[in-house]
């Protein structure tokens, strides 16, 4: 059974040649100027949401934890644990035992995952009064930070079987992003390596009035971060496999690219608006996208590029053992570098690249730019959150 679908993945995939991939980028060999504020040892984190004081929210992949962190003091708390978005199951544990069920030896088999949980997507709403969270195997949550005595979180909508990844909310409808339509987070590697030609992600929105669902754009390959423009006309969406950013207009539901060929395969991605758009935003005006994209991402090697550029050779690939050529393979071409790249919204023009091959921040999954041309970064790869300086 398994060569008859092999045989006939072949036959599908020669009907295409494999993500448009542009030339590999030379990976820079002197980093940037960098001075690290701080290294926090968090669990794998994916997203970074910081609000107005500069305290930051952030999601955990290794354990399905939403975490607080107070910049100036470091001060870790927990927000959010595996026991708020699966309750039945954890209903008689203490939270000693959700912490021991969902982190360790077992739960990096990924036979946990499905259980325990895995939050990617963190976007805040109102002036920081609301956050929304993407749960990958439990849905789309809505957190209140001030509820008179109401329930904090509630559940927006669930959707199993696939592997939703960001979220952004404009008054009554929730904007996400599904990486693919039927293999789960703990397969990602499946998900980067799909050879089907057609991309399996997608860009949808929710109403939250009537209850529907919409798919605005299909066939991505690898959809990931969102964020919206500064006009809130168009929304940027992370295309991890192609390395670049889509852009969609929300009026039109015509789509285009932002910037392509990036020397990442991106993430999560953040707008950085302009000091004029803010002054505007005071005065109720409509800005001009005059801000600065932060694309993060994993830095791009000739392996992997070779193989997302060959569906035929892709597939090939993976009729080899999975556990023990697949996925040892797969982490050598993650290399441990850190790199943040700045797109000039207006233009689409790469305007800087913040490199590290020293440690300093590594894989970068997340990026904020905070004041004082500092940044704050986490990796899904590496088991840390770097808060550092750029010095120019």
């Amino acid at each position: 059974m398994k060569l008859l679908f092999i045989f006939f993945l072949l036959f599908t995939i020669t009907l295409a040649h494999g993500i448009p991939l542009g030339p590999t980028p030379d990976m820079p060999t002197v980093s940037s100027d960098i001075t690290v504020i701080s290294a926090l040892p968090m669990p794998y984190p994916e997203e970074i949401a910081v609000d107005p004081t500069e305290t930051f929210y952030l999601t955990g992949t290794a354990n399905g934890y939403v975490y607080k962190v107070l910049l100036d003091t470091n001060e870790i708390s927990v927000l959010l644990t595996p026991r708020d978005f699966n309750p039945d199951y954890f209903a008689d544990f203490t939270d000693e035992e959700v912490a021991a069920h969902c982190t360790g030896a077992q739960n990096e088999t990924h036979l946990l995952e499905p259980v325990c949980g895995r939050v990617l997507g963190i976007k805040f709403y109102t002036n920081a009064k609301k956050v929304y969270i993407v749960n990958t195997y439990f849905g789309i949550w809505e957190y209140k930070f001030k509820t008179n005595g109401k329930d904090k979180i509630k559940n927006i909508f669930k959707q199993t079987g696939v592997f939703l990844n960001d979220v952004y909310r404009i008054g009554d409808k929730l904007y996400y992003t599904n990486s693919h339509t039927s293999v789960q987070r703990y397969a990602v590697v499946s998900v980067v390596l799909d050879p089907n030609p057609i991309g399996q992600g997608s860009f949808n929105v929710f109403d939250m009035e009537t209850n529907e669902h919409k798919t605005l754009v299909d066939g991505l390959f690898f959809a990931n971060g969102i964020t919206v423009s500064s006009d809130k006309k168009f929304f940027y969406i992370s295309e991890t496999d192609a390395a670049r950013v889509v852009k969609y207009e929300i009026a039109t539901g015509e789509t285009s690219y932002l910037v392509q060929d990036l020397p990442v395969l991106t993430d999560n991605i953040y707008l950085e608006k302009s000091e004029a758009c803010e002054d505007r935003e005071d005065n109720d005006e409509i800005c001009d996208n005059d801000g600065t994209l932060l694309v993060p991402g994993y830095y791009r090697v000739e392996e992997l590029d070779n193989l997302l550029r060959d569906f035929t050779v892709m597939a090939e690939f993976l009729t080899q053992n999975f556990y023990t050529v697949v996925i040892p393979t797969f982490k050598t071409w993650i290399k441990p570098v850190g790199t943040i790249c700045e797109v000039d919204e207006a233009t689409g023009e790469i305007t800087k690249v913040i490199f590290s091959n020293n440690f300093k921040f590594l894989l970068a999954a997340s990026a904020h730019k905070l004041s004082g041309n500092q940044y704050i970064t986490g990796s899904v790869f590496y088991p840390m959150v770097f808060r550092f300086q750029l010095n120019e």
